[in-house]
């Protein structure tokens, strides 16, 4: 790990901000930011995130309403709409919302004398705190999760492809809809003798939440199958490509496996030398890999695909 990676990441992300400011009323696709970035577009919202700190949503739609703001207290003779249309927003009501959200009054009141108090109430010195900051989830960690964070150790490993029957969940990641997918899935196997202690089960995650609506994230629960086994009505059958992965051990539950995710690539990959590639993560599990079912926790290894920064 080197400093010179670090700063190679973060060149590609300010790149991607001064395009962004450069570019603030017009459309922004994350193909296109991502592009500028020369990033996989697969991966690029984590790395963006895990530089700034913010989603490239969040952060495109804060300067717009920080730049909004701004020129509704400058130009209190242009009319909200206008201010509004000129810095990327499609209408009146979408605006009127993001504004209440950030400053928790209107334009309106911004303007008869909101901007005024808001900056009184501001505190030298002091900042928002942004959704997802690190400082914020630090305060969180129990000693159990800052050991597990110490004991996380990764290595770039060539994976062979897996040829897997798979069983898909729509939803929001996390600790409700992906667990019971597991059971089915679970109980599928038992019944086609695939469960044994040297079976080989994989996650796999299709969609960053941080960009994907909840309702609509992909996830396939699978275990690899021979060459040549017919699925069901109840499977599909893929395949997993092979190549280099950072593989990371985790150990804890479902609720953790998020934060996990995360510190992979804000703690690790920032000063890896190495950039995510363009497919899914996986994660990867061996044999029976529950640790504590009382308590919900299992071991698995996260596999993020990489290529040379």
């Amino acid at each position: 790990m080197t400093g010179s990676d670090r700063l190679e990441y973060e060149k590609r992300v300010n790149r991607v901000i001064d395009h962004i400011r450069a570019h603030l009323s017009d459309e922004l696709p994350l193909a296109a930011l991502a592009r500028v970035a020369a990033f996989s577009p697969f991966h690029f919202h984590r790395v963006f995130k895990a530089i700034t700190g913010e989603t490239v949503f969040g952060f495109i739609q804060r300067l717009r309403i920080e730049r909004a703001a701004g020129a509704l207290h400058s130009h209190r003779d242009r009319p909200v709409l206008d201010v509004a249309l000129d810095h990327g927003f499609a209408s009146a009501a979408t605006f009127a919302r993001a504004f209440r959200a950030r400053f928790g009054m209107s334009a309106t009141q911004w303007r008869a004398g909101g901007a005024e108090r808001w900056r009184a109430r501001r505190k030298p010195g002091k900042q928002d705190r942004k959704p997802g900051k690190a400082a914020g989830a630090g305060r969180r960690h129990t000693a159990r999760r800052r050991r597990q964070e110490e004991a996380m150790s990764i290595l770039v490993r060539d994976l062979p492809a897996h040829h897997v029957a798979s069983m898909r969940y729509v939803g929001p990641y996390g600790a409700r809809g992906i667990p019971e997918l597991w059971a089915r899935f679970r109980t599928w196997m038992a019944a086609h003798d695939l469960t044994s202690s040297t079976s080989v089960t994989l996650g796999v995650a299709y969609d960053d939440p941080g960009i994907t609506a909840p309702d609509r994230c992909r996830y396939d629960a699978c275990v690899v199958v021979p060459p040549d086994f017919r699925p069901d009505r109840l499977v599909e059958v893929t395949d997993v490509h092979a190549g280099r992965y950072a593989v990371a051990r985790f150990t804890g539950t479902a609720h953790e496996i998020v934060d996990a995710w995360d510190r992979v690539f804000a703690e690790w990959l920032l000063g890896s030398g190495y950039e995510p590639d363009d497919c899914p993560c996986y994660e990867r599990y061996r044999g029976n890999a529950t640790v504590d079912a009382r308590a919900g926790t299992f071991r698995c290894e996260l596999c993020l695909p990489v290529r040379p920064l």
